[in-house]
């Protein structure tokens, strides 16, 4: 059976020499392929091939190392997400049971490790699988979406035409290792003698430090969600005009189009959910006016049922989820097509089509979401603020969904007394899955058939309700310049009025793009550069001010 490794290690072969991965230090194919290769011999010699290795990596470079030494081992692996809580992240060994846990200790460089996984491990039946990814469940537990080697092989080979990627080309590496499309960044180079180039953590969360590195790096291909573009462009960000954007993950809307198109060389629409392998379409986009879907990458099929739901179809599908055989029976169809009698995977998004034709999304058919990039099963975060013995009822909802730059999530509950719920979901869920505000209600408001009134609960709270944990206005604003600079830029940005020192920026609603916003407010305000990072660990008005005046001078 032929893996991803034994294409990459094709490729080291005929160009052993040309460079594959730019961190601090530049990487050649035969430096990577004896990394991957060494690794590889250390996994084999501690597990059987069709074992589940877990992986634990913060550099991305350590990620494809991690990634191909798995698969030279013959073994899936399961890419941690380093940002998920204790709790979340002991339900996914529980339910994966690796055999090994991949530590990273430098860049490169791991420990293997079995001490502290569930026992016993998986039986080795996972022979056809490269990797294993979890995916927000509605039942509160996450699911794992197995794809194997070939559907792996098959779609890199496909997103090499189109989109594109050639030998001598270069990718930006920024995408967390927990979601797929991180294998595009750093696999799908390595398939074809082309390299990526890592953006580090503190860079890709700062608008113009990373436009910094995109002039320096000059990609040829930069691939990111609608949130991050956004991101770029209220930084006042000129572009990169020799670089192809790929956008996916959410809705690329007409107006974020238009701000980017004058911004690159190529613009491209791709989508595909997780159970799809990476992007299953693709989509130039030429005009803001003409958006679309696009059509579907080198062996996938697309076709629509009676309500919409776009359905996806071929060999180049995910196993299945593991361990959800019923689930998995679910979602995952044999049904009639265009080509025959073919396994089809419901995508639950629904779809329309343009008067030219093209496929345009318009909306989910279940209560799973995205929001920032983030794939959210709204069920998840219900069945989790249900797990607290002070709550016996809890509705979440997607707030301002049709407006990007400020949807939220928004939870009500029926809470029987004092709980900090916002301290329970931090224990148990991704920050991605937090609500800005979270309403206790004595009743959740019902329709005439009994079900809860989620259209009433959208349009505005009950009467008689209480705001757990939301920022509460404060009487006055700082003194002082810088303070009261700071202050204001707290103000203006967040739309609060008034904001106090203790004003926490993320509590009372900041978001990714309101944060970019905040950072040129102050740049232009102090005439100094305040890195997104420093906002990270000052994120109130007291502690940015006192950081700004301990190591700034502003004018």
């Amino acid at each position: 059976m032929e893996t991803v490794w034994n294409v990459v290690q094709a490729q080291a072969e005929r160009t052993p020499e040309a460079v594959a991965a730019r961190t601090a230090r530049t990487y050649t194919y035969r430096d990577l392929a004896a990394l991957a290769a060494d690794l590889g011999e250390r996994m084999a010699a501690k597990v059987r091939p069709g074992s589940v290795v877990a992986l634990d990596a913060s550099s991305r470079f350590s990620g494809a190392v991690g990634i191909l030494a798995a698969n030279a081992a013959g073994c899936a692996v399961l890419p941690l997400d380093r940002q998920s809580p204790p709790a979340r992240r002991a339900r996914v060994l529980d339910d994966a049971r690796p055999a090994l846990l991949l530590r990273e200790l430098a860049e490169g460089e791991f420990a293997l490790e079995g001490n502290g996984l569930p026992s016993p491990p998986r039986e080795p039946d996972l022979g056809e699988i490269a990797y294993i990814l979890y995916t927000s469940g509605s039942t509160g537990q996450p699911k794992g979406v197995m794809v194997g080697h070939q559907a792996l092989i098959d779609r890199l080979a496909a997103l090499a035409e189109r989109p594109g990627l050639a030998a001598g080309e270069s990718v930006l590496a920024m995408a967390a290792l927990s979601f797929d499309i991180s294998l595009v960044e750093l696999i799908l180079p390595l398939t074809v003698g082309a390299s990526f180039t890592v953006v580090p953590e503190e860079i890709r969360a700062d608008p113009l430090a990373f436009a910094e590195l995109v002039a320096g790096a000059a990609p040829d291909v930069v691939q990111a969600t609608p949130s991050f573009w956004r991101m770029l462009t209220a930084s006042a960000w000129k572009g990169a005009p020799g670089s192809r954007l790929w956008t996916g993950g959410e809705t690329l809307t007409p107006s974020l189009a238009r701000e980017l198109l004058p911004r690159c060389g190529e613009l491209w629409n791709v989508y595909g959910p997780t159970e799809g392998v990476l992007w299953a379409t693709a989509a130039r986009v030429d005009s803001a006016e003409r958006i679309s879907l696009g059509e579907p990458v080198a062996g996938v099929g697309l076709l629509t049922d009676e309500s919409g739901e776009l359905l996806l179809y071929g060999e180049g599908l995910a196993h299945g989820y593991l361990n959800r055989e019923e689930l998995t029976a679910e979602r995952f169809l044999h049904g009639d097509t265009p080509d025959g009698r073919r396994r089809v995977y419901r995508t639950g998004d629904r779809v329309g089509r343009g008067p030219d034709g093209a496929l345009t999304f318009l909306g989910r058919l279940d209560s799973q979401v995205k929001l920032r990039g983030h794939r959210i099963e709204l069920g998840e975060v219900e069945a989790v603020l249900e797990e607290h013995p002070e709550v016996s009822q809890a509705v979440v909802l997607l707030q301002d969904a049709d407006r990007p730059d400020t949807a939220a999530l928004v939870a009500f509950v029926v809470q029987r007394g004092e709980a900090d719920l916002q301290g329970w979901l931090k224990d148990r869920l991704p920050s991605s899955h937090h609500p800005a505000r979270i309403t206790a209600l004595s009743a959740l408001p019902r329709t005439t058939t009994g079900k809860v009134d989620r259209i009433g609960l959208a349009a505005g709270p009950a009467v008689d309700d209480r705001v757990v944990q939301a920022a509460e206005p404060p009487a006055a604003a700082p003194s002082g310049d810088v303070r009261a600079l700071v202050a204001e830029a707290w103000r203006q940005t967040l739309a609060a009025d008034p904001v106090d020192e203790d004003t926490n920026f993320f509590d009372a609603g900041g978001n990714s793009v309101l944060l970019t916003v905040l950072q040129k407010r102050l740049t232009d305000g102090l005439d100094i550069r305040v890195p997104i990072k420093e906002i990270f660990r000052h994120p109130t008005v007291a502690s940015l001010t006192d950081h700004i005046l301990r190591t700034e001078t502003p004018k």
